[in-house]
Formats: C-alpha cells, sequence, structure tokens
C-alpha cells in the first residue's frame, strides 16, 4: 500500500480519535487488507465546520477559477492514484477485478475537466427586462455538501458528486463507505491537496452514528447519497428536521425487453452478460431481470449459459480471474436464498462458470454467476433487487405485456430496449417507468455524463450528471426590480 490513510480535516490528513478498526478482503476474510481510521463524532463536527468556514472565498472564486483548480487538482489525484496502487488496494478491500478498480480509481482525472462547462451551463444566469426594471434568477451553491459514498464504486461516485459539488461553488465533506473506506481516503486526500484548506474533508468509521452526525449536521445545506433503499429511507429522516435537501440514488431492479425482431446468438449473450454481471452483479443500473418472448426463451438461455462458462470466479487480483467474491457474506447468502427459492419454486439454475483452483475451497464470498431459467413473477429474484451474479431470463407473449410486467416494480431507475426497429425501441423506451432508459445497451458502460441520472419510485429522487445534476448542487435566487439604468443593461440585448 503505497498510500498514507486518514481522515482529512482541514486540509489536514489525521488519525481518527476513536481508533482504528480491521477491513477485510472478501476473497480471504481472514485477511486484514488495513486498520482503516474511526473519526469521532467532535471529529465530524471539526470536517464541517472547517469546511463552512472555507467555502464562502471558494464560491467567491469565478467559476473559471474554480475550474482550473478543481482540474488540476484531479489531475494530481490521478497521478497519486497511479503512483500508489490504490486500483489493487480498491480491489483487495472490495473484492472486484483489477481492471473495474482501475477504470474507478482513474474517474476523477478523466472527469474533472468534463463536468466543468457542464457547470457553466447550471450557473448561467437568466434575466429579463419589464418597464424598465430588470429581474435575474441566479444560481448559488448550498454551502456544505454531504456526499456518502457506496461500496461498488466508489471512487466513480465520488467523482460524480464531489467534482460537481466543488465546481458550483460547495464545500464537500465525504462519508466513506466503511467496509472498503482506504482507496477513497486515499484518493480524497490526494484531491484535498489541490483545494484550499477545509474545501474537501473524508470522514470513516464502522457505526452508522457518523453518517447520522453528518446529515443532522446545522451546518449541512445538502445531503448527497448513493446507497440502498433502507439507508436512503433512514437518511431522508434524518434530514427531514431542518429540512436538509436530498439526492437519493437508491437501488434498482432494472428490467432489459429483447424484442421479437432481434436475433439470438453470442454477441446479444455477451452484451447481456456484461450488463447484468459487471462488477458480480453489484450495480445498481445492472440488468437484473431480462424478458424475452417465449418462443425465445430457449435460445437466450442457452446463449448466455455459453457466455457464462467461460468466467472465471476468484480473487480479484489473480490472473485469469473475471469474476470477484460479491463484497459481503450476508450479500452471498442472500443471492443464495433467493436461488434456492427460484428452484424450489420450479425454475432450473444453470452455473456452469469455474472457480480459480486456488479459491475454489476457500471461504470467500464467491457466487458462482447464475441464469435463472422458469422463475414465476413472484419469486425473490424476480421481485427484488439481488445485487449479485443472478439473472432470471422470464419469457413474454407481447411487448405490452413484457412493459407491463416491467413496469410492475416499486423500482425506477434504469430498463433497456433491445430491437433493430428504432420506432418499436421509441416507444418502449417511452413507456417504460425508469429515470433512465437505454436502447441496445444498459448499465454504467452506456451512461452519458452529458445526460441527467437519477431513480423513480423507490430508486430515489433528484439528479446527478449533466447539467441538472449540477443544479442539484445549487439553489435558485430570485433578485427583482433592478433598475435598468443603474445596471447599464442594454435591453435590446436580453
Amino acid at each position: 500500500m503505497g498510500a498514507a490513510i486518514g481522515l482529512v480535516i482541514d486540509g489536514k490528513l489525521v488519525p481518527g480519535d476513536a481508533g482504528t478498526y480491521p477491513v477485510h478482503n472478501p476473497a480471504r476474510p481472514a485477511e486484514v487488507v488495513l486498520d482503516a481510521p474511526a473519526a469521532s463524532i467532535e471529529q465530524v463536527d471539526r470536517a464541517v465546520e472547517a469546511a463552512s468556514g472555507a467555502q464562502p472565498a471558494w464560491a467567491s472564486l469565478s467559476g473559471a477559477d474554480r475550474a482550473a483548480i478543481v482540474c488540476r487538482a484531479a489531475t494530481a489525484a490521478g497521478e497519486v492514484a497511479d503512483a500508489a496502487g490504490l486500483a489493487a488496494l480498491l480491489t483487495r478491500e472490495n473484492g472486484k477485478v483489477l481492471w473495474e478498480s482501475q477504470f474507478d480509481s482513474g474517474t476523477v482525472a478523466r472527469m474533472a475537466a468534463a463536468f466543468a462547462p457542464l457547470a457553466d451551463e447550471a450557473l448561467s444566469e437568466r434575466r429579463w427586462v419589464d418597464g424598465g426594471r430588470i429581474s435575474r434568477v441566479v444560481r448559488q451553491p448550498h454551502g456544505v455538501v454531504a456526499a456518502i459514498l457506496p461500496f461498488n464504486w466508489p471512487l466513480s461516485v465520488l467523482a460524480n458528486k464531489v467534482l460537481p459539488a466543488l465546481l458550483t461553488g460547495n464545500a464537500v465533506v465525504i462519508k466513506t463507505p466503511p467496509t472498503c473506506p482506504g482507496a477513497v481516503l486515499a484518493l480524497a486526500a490526494a484531491l484535498a491537496e489541490g483545494l484550499p484548506p477545509g474545501v474537501l474533508g473524508a470522514i470513516n468509521g464502522p457505526g452508522p452514528e457518523l453518517g447520522r452526525a453528518l446529515v443532522t449536521h446545522r451546518l449541512v445545506g445538502m445531503v448527497s447519497l448513493t446507497g440502498g433503499v433502507a439507508t436512503g429511507s433512514a437518511v431522508m429522516a434524518e434530514a427531514a428536521a431542518a429540512l436538509t435537501p436530498l439526492v437519493l440514488e437508491l437501488g434498482g431492479n432494472d428490467p432489459a425487453i429483447v424484442a421479437p425482431d432481434v436475433a439470438i446468438g453470442s454477441e446479444l449473450a455477451g452484451q447481456l452478460f456484461d450488463a447484468a454481471f459487471i462488477t458480480s452483479g453489484q450495480v445498481c443500473t445492472a440488468i437484473k431481470r431480462l424478458y424475452v418472448p417465449e418462443a425465445k426463451v430457449a435460445a437466450v438461455v442457452e446463449a448466455l449459459v455459453e457466455r457464462t462458462r467461460s468466467e472465471v470466479v476468484g480473487d480479484g487480483l489473480a490472473d485469469g480471474v473475471t469474476m470477484g467474491p460479491v463484497h459481503q457474506d450476508s450479500s452471498r447468502r442472500r443471492v443464495e436464498e433467493m436461488l434456492d427459492e427460484a428452484a424450489a419454486l420450479g425454475a432450473t439454475i444453470h452455473r456452469p462458470a469455474s472457480y480459480r483452483p486456488d479459491d475454489a475451497d476457500g471461504d470467500g464470498y464467491f457466487v458462482s454467476p447464475a441464469i435463472v431459467e422458469g422463475a414465476p413473477d413472484r419469486a425473490r429474484i424476480v421481485t427484488h433487487e439481488q445485487f449479485a451474479p443472478a439473472l432470471p431470463v422470464l419469457g413474454y407473449r407481447s411487448l405490452d405485456e413484457a412493459v407491463a410486467r416491467s413496469n410492475d416494480s416499486s423500482f425506477g431507475l434504469g430498463a433497456s430496449v433491445w430491437t433493430d426497429d428504432s420506432d418499436l425501441a421509441a416507444d418502449v423506451a417511452d413507456r417504460l417507468v425508469a429515470g433512465t432508459v437505454f436502447v441496445n445497451a444498459h448499465g454504467p458502460g452506456a451512461m452519458d455524463f452529458r445526460a441527467p441520472f437519477g431513480g423513480w419510485k423507490q430508486s430515489g429522487f433528484g439528479l446527478e450528471l449533466g447539467a441538472e445534476g449540477m443544479l442539484a448542487f445549487t439553489r435558485p435566487k430570485a433578485i427583482l426590480g433592478e433598475s435598468d439604468t443603474d445596471s447599464g443593461a442594454d435591453p435590446d440585448k436580453m
């Protein structure tokens, strides 16, 4: 491990006043990857107060000056991530395969320059003249943003939250995922080095009390959380007392509809497999339910089983491994219970992947990827988010039926339609109830950072990404009745 790891408070790397706790490797749970610092409630208070003190000066800079500082800091942080081997650290504490961790750890450096013009668009002023009086609407930052990160893609989500918040003039205090905090803390420290002291802080600890103290802090002006529905509900309740605004990106049970016109083959199977099983299925926008015409179920299952056969499950750092463990043992037990229930309800479970020999008899949190054929709609593998490598393939008789069953869910994060017919794609996309609908693609690899991203129903509310996501980190202020002559404005140019 090549990076110093500690809390980040007022621009300094500090130990946790509550001591440390062990972080374990999901591939070998007995292995302690690091002793993570545990913050005290007083340190949460100090981090927020430092952010609150630094934020006005940060907000007073021009958007161009902030963007230049953020881009330099992000580039330098990316160089630190590479030099310190943060990708390997992330794989050891998270479990996912190394290439995913490498992509994850490079996100901050890649995204800063891409987000900067979106911030300019979001911060642009609206104005109009009526009877010689000027009315203006300006966007101003919330102040201190609490950014609560998930375990699955923590560095990418850090970029999605921290960069827009900083670019729009906020200060940020990060709450790391406690089961894999090392790489996040190291990257946050590297990023903070290039920013004014206090503008970016990071806290960590194993219990829920730190997050509660952060969300309810009197100086926190906004909360942005990515996590599960239960966590989102709890955070929403905690923020309600102060009416603190929230962006919640929560779980999903994403459906994918394969239309009758699509040819079934290895190319399609590969695309569907990758969209369902990225990060061992632990992605909110992974395909969780696959709807195909009844006459093509057997062909789709056969193609997916053949694609699954090439998978090698094991330690994400080992050569030849294509799928790492799930992050926690509770996740492994949960999906195995779902698969057992589906089998008891008449489903056939196909699991042709192999294990890396050194991991086959270990106690890691490994889940052999499963293609589930014939599960009824009432099975938990269909109705609930499995968040693990298991995919139910469900037959339908008509597209209307497929759309209705896709929408029959308490979630509404993502969905997709697969077809060569552009009119059909537009029609189905319009009827699917989800915040994001993909066409002939699905999931993180198909995201467009210029488009807003957010869930409907229990998948959350509020937006990230795009100019709309930038706006979430600001609040509008109307300034009415300024004199046209005093302002020097030219009404003909408005």
